[in-house]
């Protein structure tokens, strides 16, 4: 019995608990609900990723909710045209060497489309070039190159910049320094014009020890293709053997190997090793390696993948026209400073842009206009003349110029009169100076300078420093001929000056002090060799002073023998 009401017991604990749970439940279209209420408050806050996602869980509690239904099919295609967007706005930053925003814009299609392939390849890695790359050439940047130039003398091809870009990490390829060293890196299939001996590998090792596909090319001809020609009937003309027109593709960069034009101009290679069946002059060229590739097929592969014409990288030009239209518009929205360092780009891609040079002394212009608006004159004053490097013909700028330089002449006659005031007379004595300088005409700064001068050399006389009281004096008078009181105070500095120091120098001799008593002499002799006698008491003193030395000289020698 007591084991039949245990198992009761247990059974009643079970069913209790089932209900409790069953009443705590929520019903499918509670849930519905609930999901579709988060939906659409992340629809409005413009989460569509998110929302998407709530009307999805309204169909896993409701499978034939209308409502959820048709919010999906119109979100779906919404998220794909903006994984779309984002993909597309990433390679533009991809393709102009900006990685940092590329990412973001890559990372933000995959949010809206998780399965987008291309760019799932952008993020993994990076290019498939960059992943072939084992070698690289160092070159430091010399004046006047820039990375679409660096691709030009090594590739030749300027539009391969950006692959330089990406190996180097650069934030922005439009700005390298001279001096600064940049890796060129030697990619598969793509020739490279250099010495052997310059390129060095990842892992450190030298030129020598690379394997054996590095073809050096010594020296080429230019061919006009004629009507009936193609590579491979070239390659047969020149080496011999029609299987070696890749040669001739990859030294010309042609993507394609079977598409040349009558009347195209193409290179031919003198490849080390092969046959080079040529008549004429030859023209010479530097020493170029390419990496050796499988040759492509003569007729092209129906199932070739289709090129992806927007991945391309920009031109050089292309990347112009898109910082030109981006300082345009932030110079219409009065975003001065950001659209000078939008067309400095331009200028460094191309110095003689017009166009850029002509915005960019607007904007210099509207720049130096807000400084000076906020009285900030000295950046003004910078700002204006930049404005004039790029458009010499800047009315407004000289006129703001010397408006500013009036506005500094006031500010510094002000400060200057202040400091004067307050018997700074040091201070206000460079400040005018400053004035006289740009306006030796100033007669309000000559007069101040006067005084000035007149008033420290008081001061100076005062703490008995007489020759640098008279020197202030001096300076009094340069301001003023007609200054009286000028003259006698250079006259009674030095005659104090001279009776206080050759007095010194009696009592120094009088205490056998002569090297003090020379030192007090020199100085008045200095003044007025002719004041007393006192070139007399110096020869004298001085012979004295070298008896005295001979004396103790001599005692020293006794001494150490």
């Amino acid at each position: 019995m007591k084991n039949m009401s245990g198992i009761i017991s247990v059974v009643l604990l079970v069913l209790l608990l089932a209900g409790c749970a069953i009443m705590g439940t929520k019903s499918p279209q509670t849930l519905a609900k609930e999901y579709t209420a988060k939906a659409q408050q992340f629809e409005k806050q413009g989460d569509l990723v998110e929302a998407l996602k709530q009307y999805k869980l309204v169909l896993t509690v409701d499978p034939d909710n209308q409502l959820a239904r048709q919010k999906i099919a119109a979100l779906e295609p919404q998220m794909l045209k903006l994984a779309e967007k984002h993909y597309k706005e990433g390679l533009k930053f991809y393709n102009r060497g900006q990685y940092a925003p590329a990412r973001k814009e890559f990372l933000t299609a995959l949010r809206y489309n998780p399965d987008h392939t291309k760019a799932k390849t952008r993020l993994a890695g990076t290019s498939k070039d960059m992943e072939q790359v084992k070698r690289y050439i160092v070159h430091t940047v010399q004046p006047d190159e820039s990375i679409s130039t660096l691709a030009e003398r090594y590739y030749g091809d300027y539009r391969k910049f950006h692959l330089i870009a990406e190996y180097n990490e650069l934030a922005d390829p439009t700005r390298v320094a001279v001096g600064q060293d940049i890796k060129i890196p030697v990619i598969e299939g793509i020739p490279i014009m250099a010495d052997p001996d310059e390129i060095q590998s990842e892992e450190g090792a030298s030129a020598e020890t690379l394997p054996g596909e590095i073809i050096t090319v010594k020296r080429y001809i230019i061919h006009t293709v004629q009507p009936e020609e193609s590579l491979s009937k070239l390659a047969m003309m020149y080496y011999g053997d029609y299987s070696k027109f890749h040669v001739i593709a990859e030294f010309n960069n042609l993507g394609d190997g079977t598409s040349v034009r009558v009347g195209q101009e193409l290179k031919i290679p003198e490849v080390e090793g092969v046959p080079f069946q040529v008549t004429g002059k030859v023209a010479e060229t530097q020493t170029v390696t390419t990496a050796k590739v499988e040759p492509v097929p003569e007729t092209p592969d129906e199932k070739q993948k289709e090129a992806e014409i927007s991945a391309k990288p920009d031109t050089p030009e292309d990347q112009s026209m898109n910082y030109r239209k981006l300082g345009i518009e932030l110079y219409e929205n009065k975003e001065y400073a950001a659209a000078i360092a939008e067309f400095d780009k331009v200028l460094n891609v191309n110095p003689a842009d017009q166009m850029a040079r002509d915005y960019m002394a607007l904007a210099y212009l509207e720049k130096g206009r807000q400084s000076f608006g906020n009285k900030a004159y000295a950046a003004a004053e910078k700002e204006f003349e930049r404005s004039l490097i790029y458009n010499q013909n800047c009315p407004d700028c000289q006129t703001y110029i010397a408006q500013i330089q009036k506005e500094n002449r006031e500010a510094i006659h002000k400060d200057a009169i202040v400091l004067y005031n307050e018997k700074k007379f040091k201070e206000a004595i460079a400040k005018f100076e400053a004035i006289a300088k740009n306006d030796p005409d100033d007669k309000q700064a000559r007069a101040y300078l006067e005084k000035s001068h007149f008033e420290q050399g008081l001061r100076l006389f005062g703490k008995e420093e007489y020759l640098a009281a008279r020197d202030e004096f001096q300076s009094a008078l340069q301001y003023n001929k007609n200054c009286e009181q000028c003259k006698k105070n250079i006259q009674k500095s030095e005659d104090i000056y001279k009776e206080v120091h050759y007095e010194k120098g009696l009592a120094y001799f009088g205490d056998q002090k002569l090297a003090e008593a020379i030192q007090e002499w020199e100085s008045v002799s200095a003044v007025d060799p002719n004041y007393k006698d006192v070139n007399k008491n110096l020869t004298k003193a001085k012979t004295l002073y070298e008896r005295l030395e001979s004396i103790k000289r001599s005692k020293t020698q006794e001494n150490t023998q």
